[in-house]
C-alpha cells in the first residue's frame, strides 16, 4: 500500500494505493495520526486505486471519522473505487463516510491541483517508510579520488596524496587523515567519512579512537585523503523506515535496495542515520602510505591479519551508525569510473555500493522530517564517537556473520548525475 498527501487550502488530500485490509488498516492508522500531529485537522481522502477494503479497513476510516470529530475537525472519502464505494454503502456507512467533493470548500474539491506532496507512505520489501521530498529535481556530483587498487599493495606516497575540504553542501568517504601535510599524516591514514560539515576518521597509528573535525564558522573540515569520493549537490528526497513486523529487523542490502526503488534511481548517493542491531565491516590496522616488505597483496592471507581489522560478529550494538555512501543497481563495471569503487552488498545482492560508518552513543532522534546538518552537528556535539568502519558483507561459509542490521532510522538520498576524476 501507499499513501501520499498534499496541502489544498485549508484541507490534506489523502490519497491511498492499493488493499485496505487488515495488514495495512494500522499504517492508514498511523498516517492519520501524523498528519494530526503535524497540524491537520480537516482531512479528504481519496480512496480511487484502493483495490479492496475489508472490515478491517473499514473500521480504521470509522475510527479516523470519530478521531477528527473528538477534534472538530472533518473526515471524509471524496472519492473512492467502485467496490469500495459498494462496501462501504452495503455496510450503511456511506452518510458517516462518503462526502461530495463539489459541496466541500473550493480548496478541498480540487483532487487535481499541482500541489507538492507533503509527506507519503509507502510499504516495500517488509519495511514502512514515510517519504519526505525535499529537491525532487536534484541531482550530485561525484568526485572519485585517487585510485582505490593502489589500497591492496600499500603503495600511496605524497604524489597521491591531496587536501579535500568537505562544506556542508558535500559528503564523502574513502582513505585519509587529518594533518597538514603528507609526512603529518603518513602514519594515521585511515577510513574516513564526511558529511553536513563534519568528519570522523579513525586514525592507524594504535591509538583506536576516532578523531573527528566539526565545521563551526568559517572553518571548514579538511582530510588528507589518499583515495576516496566526495559528493556534491541537493538531496532529492529523505525517508525514515522501520520494518513492518516491529520484531524483525532491517538488513543493510535490502535497506539499501529499497531506498534506490523510492529514489527511482539506478545510481544515488545516500546518508543514513539508524539504530543498530548490529554492524558488520573491516578497518585498516596499518597506513596504506607506510612502505612495508611484506607480501605484495596485502589483504592475502596471512598478511591480511596484520593490514585488517575484521568483525567476526556484529559490533557496536544499540548505538546510531552515521552511513555515508553510494549505491549502484547492476554489474559495477556500469558506473564507468566508480567501479573500482564498488562491491556487491551480498552474494545475492543486485545492489553494489561503498559505505563508511561513523558509530555514536545512542541517542533518540526526532520523529518526521529532520535537517541533515542540524543532526549530524548534535551528534558530534553531544554523543560519543565510538568507531569509523567501512561496511561490509562476511558471507563466509558457516563462521560468516552477514551483515549489519537496523532497528529504524532515516536515509537522505539524490541520484549521481555526473561522475568526476581526480587525481591517480
Amino acid at each position: 500500500m501507499q499513501i501520499t498527501t498534499a496541502v489544498n487550502g485549508e484541507f490534506l488530500e489523502m490519497r491511498v494505493v492499493g488493499r485496505l485490509d487488515n495488514e495495512w488498516s494500522a499504517h492508514l492508522s498511523k498516517a492519520l495520526d501524523e498528519a494530526i500531529r503535524q497540524g491537520s485537522h480537516s482531512i479528504v481522502m481519496d480512496l480511487n486505486e484502493v483495490e479492496y477494503l475489508s472490515s478491517a479497513g473499514i473500521g480504521a476510516l470509522v475510527r479516523a471519522h470519530k478521531q477528527f470529530q473528538a477534534i472538530h475537525g472533518f473526515f471524509g472519502i471524496g472519492t473512492a473505487a467502485p467496490q469500495v464505494a459498494e462496501v462501504i454503502r452495503l455496510t450503511g456507512l456511506a452518510k458517516m463516510l462518503l462526502c461530495d467533493p463539489e459541496k466541500l470548500p473550493r480548496s478541498a474539491a480540487r483532487f487535481q491541483g499541482t500541489v507538492m506532496p507533503e509527506f507519503r507512505f509507502a510499504a516495500l520489501g517488509g519495511m514502512l517508510f514515510e517519504v519526505y521530498d525535499i529537491s525532487p529535481e536534484a541531482t550530485l556530483t561525484a568526485q572519485l579520488i585517487g585510485n582505490p587498487d593502489r589500497l591492496a599493495h600499500a603503495t600511496y606516497s605524497r604524489q597521491q596524496c591531496q587536501a579535500f575540504a568537505f562544506p556542508a553542501t558535500s559528503f564523502g568517504l574513502g582513505q585519509g587523515a587529518f594533518g597538514s601535510d603528507f609526512a603529518d599524516s603518513a602514519n594515521r591514514f585511515g577510513e574516513f567519512l564526511a558529511v553536513g560539515g563534519s568528519a570522523a576518521q579513525l586514525p592507524t597509528n594504535g591509538t583506536g579512537k576516532p578523531d573527528y573535525q566539526l565545521g563551526t564558522g568559517d572553518f571548514v573540515p579538511s582530510v588528507q585523503t589518499l583515495y576516496g569520493l566526495r559528493c556534491e549537490g541537493d538531496f532529492a528526497l529523505q525517508h525514515r523506515f522501520e520494518p513492518h513486523d516491529p520484531s524483525e529487523r532491517i538488513s543493510f542490502s535490502k535497506l539499501v535496495e529499497q531506498s534506490l526503488n523510492l529514489s527511482k534511481s539506478n545510481f544515488a548517493g545516500m546518508v543514513f542515520l539508524a539504530e543498530t542491531v548490529g554492524l558488520v565491516g573491516a578497518a585498516l590496522r596499518r597506513s596504506p602510505a607506510i612502505q612495508d616488505e611484506g607480501s605484495a597483496n596485502k589483504f592475502a592471507h596471512p598478511e591480511v591479519r596484520r593490514w585488517l581489522s575484521f568483525s567476526p560478529e556484529r559490533v557496536f550494538p544499540h548505538s546510531l551508525a552515521l552511513i555515508v555512501g553510494v549505491a549502484a543497481r547492476g554489474a559495477p563495471t556500469q558506473q564507468g569510473r566508480l567501479a573500482s569503487l564498488l562491491r556487491p552488498l551480498g552474494p545475492q545482492s543486485v545492489i553494489s555500493g561503498h559505505f563508511h560508518a561513523a558509530v555514536f552513543s545512542y541517542r533518540p532522534f526526532k520523529k518526521r522530517k529532520l535537517n541533515l546538518n542540524e543532526t549530524v552537528t548534535t551528534l558530534f556535539e553531544s554523543e560519543d564517537l565510538q568507531g569509523v568502519l567501512h561496511l561490509l558483507h562476511d558471507d563466509r561459509p558457516i563462521i560468516g556473520c552477514g551483515e549489519s542490521e537496523f532497528v529504524r532510522g532515516a536515509c537522505w538520498i539524490s541520484p549521481v548525475a555526473t561522475v568526476r576524476q581526480e587525481g591517480a
